[in-house]
């Protein structure tokens, strides 16, 4: 049976060889979209997410501390978990460009109510959350949230059925595409 060693100092490797691990994990493409204390839609590209608990319905989004929609996502506790379909690669770009006005010019619709951001368009599903926990984690945020809605977007079928945009050694693939 193995100890922990007590007296053990904690050697991190070098940064590249943890990016180089974690761009060999492949991830489906989302964008995260939300809105501010003015009301104006914000969102950021992210392959943070997974699924928590089907009862209930939980997911949790890994976000930087300095990304600038997250205080849209701590002040609103709500968001849209947009899930690209393989033709959202350039909305993908778009989002992850720090400069960019990411809405402008694009195909968006507000959420009935509350106006949230929603890319039908762009994603096979768009997930409505409202923010349960807050967890630091390092230089992140791990955002645990309640799954509010589904809605169907633009579902563009493959071989045998929705197509998937996945990120993975640092450049974008289709999977489910004729």
């Amino acid at each position: 049976m193995a100890t922990a060693r007590s007296d053990r100092s904690v050697v991190s490797p070098p940064d590249s060889a943890f990016l180089d691990a974690m761009a060999a994990l492949a991830g489906g493409v989302c964008v995260v979209t939300a809105l501010t204390r003015e009301g104006s839609p914000v969102g950021f590209t992210s392959t943070a997410v997974m699924s928590v608990s089907r009862q209930p319905q939980l997911l949790a989004i890994g976000v930087g501390s300095g990304v600038r929609s997250l205080p849209a996502l701590l002040d609103g506790r709500r968001f849209a978990l947009n899930i690209l379909h393989s033709g959202g690669e350039h909305v993908s770009r778009r989002f992850a460009d720090r400069t960019a006005d990411r809405f402008a010019g694009l195909e968006w619709s507000a959420e009935e109510g509350s106006g949230l951001p929603m890319l039908l368009a762009h994603s096979s599903y768009t997930v409505v959350c409202s923010v349960v926990r807050d967890l630091r984690a390092g230089d992140h945020h791990l955002l645990v949230a309640a799954v509010d809605d589904v809605v169907t977007g633009t579902v563009v079928t493959g071989t045998g059925g929705p197509t998937a945009l996945v990120h993975h050694d640092r450049r974008y693939h289709a999977l489910g595409a004729a």
